[in-house]
């Protein structure tokens, strides 16, 4: 049960008045302003691009507002480095992790602070301190080991826990739960209602709506750059900010299903990782959506790497139209015209740095070669082409993709893979990180490539995607198939329960 804005104390922590920041072809933010209360926990959202993450930015000192004001307590500030920020009392913790994965976990969240004497760090108060912090997580992470060895979901409490470290008076979170299975998100909001109960302000960007109806007790929407409106969130509901946020009406999030499936296209028989999963078979057909479903660390990804020759197998068959292939590099996967959506595609996915254009045709590029020389002719038209189909949104062809929001980086990455004509497409989480309308947009375009023949497997930890998207279900548990489940039998609680290792 969230508190209602009256019962918030109402000493103003942060007020922000007219702030505007521009970037090159880019209005990121213009005019916004909005107040923060003591012990508030106040909701940003809006689609990809909207200006969450770069106010949240400009408030922790990594970018420089070029006008307006920002007011602490009443005082005037303007942070002009992290480390600065965190000395006002203002700590972020980003979607991305900025861990050192070598060092423990003691260490990640003192470090450059760790209490010494004489020059000799004190590692018995270092690690005293780092399980205190940690012990309002109600999970056990050993402070000696390294990051690197822990999953996901235990470095983004490791992440969040180094920035309660520094006794914030607010606290900043973007997709917190981003990498977290639901008891964990569940084990965060209480820590961040407890935080709030002792009077740290809280401003949370997520795209998840619920969350922000489960935690939340104010909510500001922003949409191009600009606030639309702010409201206390016993008095909205969640089609209100869908509203608000996209500008127009949300009919559909998910597509109507395939109403047929057509021959077999993919056979996987006895698939083995040592390590990661054992005996995993199944089929795909063409014009199928076949979703794969599990707790973080069932298997999932590694699989699916697998198949794409990201990782080698130790024993199984692929088959494609019934004939054995062999797959031991993503080359191989591309030549059988495999394509895959990785679960992080800043890593993993597009070329962060290189221009729009050159991410569009890096995947097929002989086609627009001749003679060892890449037409640029062939390739910006092709690209412009891409553009208008995928509706992407971009000032121009010459942009770095690292200038997109998350929704056109994707929308680039899949425009890029079906370059290559696919006849399997793997997408592993396709909306993570992504806002609600352009969450639709790409359930609807996986949804046409369907229809239009191509086998596709989806991976979501975000169970209403699976049960939106997908034509039939699989659930791994520890390395293995628990289960399969049809459009017709599929729930939450079916997944779960074999998702958790018991009988469906």
């Amino acid at each position: 049960m969230t508190t209602s804005p009256a019962d918030i104390s109402q000493s103003e922590t942060l007020r922000i008045e007219g702030i505007s920041k521009l970037f090159p072809g880019v209005r990121a933010l213009d005019d916004v302003s909005l107040s923060v209360y003591s012990g508030e926990i106040h909701a940003l959202v809006g689609e990809n691009g909207a200006g969450k993450s770069t106010l949240m930015k400009v408030l922790a000192g990594i970018h420089q507002k070029d006008s307006g004001t920002i007011l602490l307590k009443g005082e005037p500030v303007a942070p002009e480095t992290p480390a600065e920020a965190q000395r006002l009392g203002i700590s972020v913790v980003h979607q991305e992790l900025s861990l050192a994965p070598n060092l423990t976990v003691a260490e990640n969240i003192f470090v450059r602070r760790e209490p010494t004497r004489l020059n000799f760090i004190r590692w018995t108060e270092l690690h005293r301190r780092a399980n205190e912090l940690l012990g309002a997580f109600d999970v056990r992470i050993p402070t000696s080991a390294r990051v690197g060895t822990l999953s996901i979901a235990m470095q983004q409490i490791v992440e969040i826990a180094r920035a309660l470290s520094f006794e914030p008076k607010i606290l900043m979170l973007d997709e917190p739960t981003s990498s977290l299975e639901e008891h964990e998100v569940g084990q965060l909001f209480r820590v961040l209602r407890d935080l709030s109960a002792r009077g740290i302000s809280i401003i949370y960007i997520t795209h998840k709506l619920k969350e922000v109806f489960r935690l939340a007790d104010t909510v500001t929407v922003l949409r191009d750059g600009k606030r639309v409106d702010t409201k206390p969130v016993a008095e909205t509901d969640m089609d209100e900010v869908v509203r608000m946020m996209v500008g127009r009406e949300l009919t559909q999030m998910y597509p109507e299903k395939a109403a047929r499936k057509g021959k077999e296209l993919l056979r996987v028989e006895g698939l083995r990782l040592a390590g990661a999963f054992e005996n995993v078979s199944f089929s795909l057909h063409d014009g199928e959506m076949l979703g794969m479903a599990g707790l973080v660390g069932a298997g999932r990804s590694e699989i699916a790497q697998t198949i794409f020759g990201y990782r080698r197998k130790d024993g199984g068959r692929i088959l494609l139209d019934g004939k054995e292939v062999a797959i031991d590099s993503p080359a191989d996967a591309i030549r059988n015209r495999m394509a895959y959506l990785p679960e992080n595609r800043k890593e993993a996915g597009t070329f962060l740095n290189m221009a729009v254009v050159d991410n569009l045709v890096s995947a097929n590029l002989k086609e627009y070669s001749a003679a060892g020389l890449i037409s640029r002719r062939a390739v910006n038209a092709a690209a412009t082409k891409m553009v208008e189909q995928f509706r992407i949104r971009t000032p121009s062809l010459r942009q770095p993709v690292s200038f997109l929001s998350g929704g056109n980086q994707q929308k680039v990455l899949i425009a890029r893979w079906l370059e290559i004509m696919p006849r399997v497409l793997i997408a592993d989480e396709p909306t993570r990180g992504i806002d609600v309308g352009a969450k639709a947009e790409i359930h609807a375009l996986l949804r046409r490539l369907c229809n239009e023949g191509i086998g596709i497997i989806v991976i979501s930890s975000e169970l209403p995607e699976i049960l939106g998207m997908c034509d039939r279900v699989l659930v791994l548990h520890e390395g293995r198939i628990a289960g399969g489940l049809s459009s017709e039998d599929v729930s939450e609680e079916a997944i779960m329960r074999l998702a958790t290792g018991h009988a469906a």
